[in-house]
């Protein structure tokens, strides 16, 4: 039998103590609570850049890649669409239908899809249900009752999403006919290839634009997708931050207008800037919030008409 020496043992209770306190990072590590636009980040790939290689949250975005790209061509998860070419299946979600590269506005190219109109109001006594990957929301009505799922001891009404035990990279739903087998169509694992937001199929003008993406004031812009858009017009500036930049590219590019860590736009320069605070927090891209109505009046505002 092999004795173990006294130094050979307390360097495995090392190792093992640097696995515990590196795992206990790991689980503290809640990217949901750091700053910036980051669904918008994740969804145009765009590549953190972290002061320490240990750092939780990225103090700025490499999204280069968006300066070279081509306005005669179109871009989706990484792959390269020329003019008139359909949209691959790989590329598609749900409600993506008929959609093709195009010429749009001053000849660049842009996706054009069909419209796909959901039926979204109920009949008296029914309710809408989404399922999964579906593109609409599933009509239900009294005829039948609902169905509800018991996974791991927990119980869930239909349409609700949950957790598949061991499998956490699966998203599952409570819909009928699931009798506790994590698979399709009650489960499926989200494709990482995927833009989830739509934002390069359906914003290709405001990407190129150096547009910012706005979210409502109860979303998350770490983990939301963006409900409109702000774009630069001709009564912007620039609110200047006393907080101190560290270097020349920490800088967050909105249309022309060149921001510093901390810096404001001004708001209500146009409709779309109405009650919504634009803030350079995690270059390149300001983080646009609307703000809450016990705030901002979003109906006090100058005549836009006369501008």
């Amino acid at each position: 039998m092999v004795k173990r020496s006294k130094m050979g043992f307390l360097f495995e209770i090392c190792l093992c103590l640097i696995f515990i306190v590196s795992s206990l990072a790991e689980k503290e590590c809640d990217k949901t609570k750091c700053p910036g636009p980051l669904k918008y980040y994740e969804d145009v790939r765009c590549k953190p850049i972290y002061k320490n290689p240990e750092d939780c949250c990225a103090v700025k975005y490499d999204c280069s890649h968006l300066e070279s790209r081509s306005p005669k061509k179109c871009y989706l998860n990484d792959n390269v669409y020329e003019m008139g070419e359909k949209l691959k299946d790989e590329d598609a979600l749900a409600c993506d239908i008929g959609c093709f590269c195009a010429e749009g506005y001053n000849g660049n190219a842009h996706f054009i899809c069909a419209v796909v109109d959901c039926f979204q109001r109920p009949r008296p006594g029914c309710s809408m249900v989404h399922y999964g990957k579906q593109c609409c929301a599933t009509e239900v009505c009294p005829d039948r009752e609902k169905v509800t799922c018991t996974v791991d001891g927990k119980t869930y009404k239909e349409g609700e999403e949950f957790e598949a035990k061991g499998e956490p990279n699966k998203k599952c739903v409570c819909m009928p006919g699931y009798e506790g087998e994590n698979a399709e169509p009650y489960c499926y694992v989200p494709s990482k290839t995927k833009s989830y937001c739509g934002t390069e199929l359906r914003h290709a003008s405001e990407i190129r634009e150096k547009c910012a993406p706005v979210y409502y004031y109860e979303q998350s812009p770490e983990t939301s997708c963006s409900v409109s858009w702000r774009c630069q017009n001709n009564n912007d500036t620039l609110i200047p931050s006393t907080e101190n930049s560290e270097g020349e590219s920490d800088i967050c590019k909105f249309g022309n207008i060149v921001m510093r860590i901390g810096d404001e736009l001004n708001q209500a320069t146009g409709y779309s800037s109405v009650c919504v605070k634009c803030k350079c927090e995690v270059p390149p891209t300001p983080t646009c919030q609307r703000l809450p109505d016990n705030e901002c009046d979003v109906t006090v505002h100058p005549n836009f008409d006369n501008y």
